[in-house]
């Protein structure tokens, strides 16, 4: 049976509003009472979507998973579906993720302590990733280098172990630029 109008997008608004709340706050600040109110619905709507802070939680996770994974495709796509294509996407998606998408994905990492089902969604992003730049033939190294280098680098300043000044941003973008034009 079909879902009423209104139902997906009563789902996304309650994403949209933990979204918001983590990148503004924390997780452990979550609660459901504060997405209900934040989304403009009941707690019982909430409920109705998702049973549990888990599952939001989940659900969250796994939306943003699937929506880094189709921006970073899309983009390599526009440039040709290419090994390159594919490597210069994901160098355009680290230099230039929106900061609030930085503070919830940190917030997000931070809670997975607590919360280790959140990583599961995380893992297989990573995991088709690193896949198909295995496929890549003799230089699969190299693309896998570039790869774990910009995972290396957003998690150094999502974790806030180091913050690179805008100089050192440019000069490592067009180092990696450089290295994903090779598979040209």
């Amino acid at each position: 049976m079909p879902n009423p109008p209104g139902r997906s997008s009563s789902r996304e608004k309650l994403l949209d509003a933990a979204a918001e709340l983590i990148a503004t706050h924390s997780v452990q600040e979550l609660t459901l009472e504060g997405v209900a109110a934040a989304a403009g619905v009941t707690k019982a709507g909430l409920i109705y979507h998702f049973k549990t802070k888990d599952d939001l939680l989940g659900a969250l996770v796994e939306r943003m998973s699937q929506e880094l994974d189709q921006r970073s495709r899309t983009k390599a796509a526009q440039r040709g579906a290419t090994i390159s294509a594919r490597l210069m996407a994901l160098v355009d998606d680290t230099f230039d993720m929106p900061a609030s998408e930085k503070r919830l994905q940190a917030n997000l990492l931070a809670a997975a302590t607590s919360y280790p089902h959140l990583l599961g969604p995380v893992q297989q992003l990573f995991d088709r990733t690193y896949g198909e730049l295995s496929d890549t033939g003799p230089e699969a190294g190299l693309a896998l280098v570039v790869a774990a280098a910009l995972d290396g680098l957003l998690l150094l300043e999502l974790l806030n172990l180091h913050q690179f000044s805008p100089q050192q941003h440019a000069a490592m973008r067009q180092a990696m630029q450089q290295l994903a034009q090779r598979f040209d």
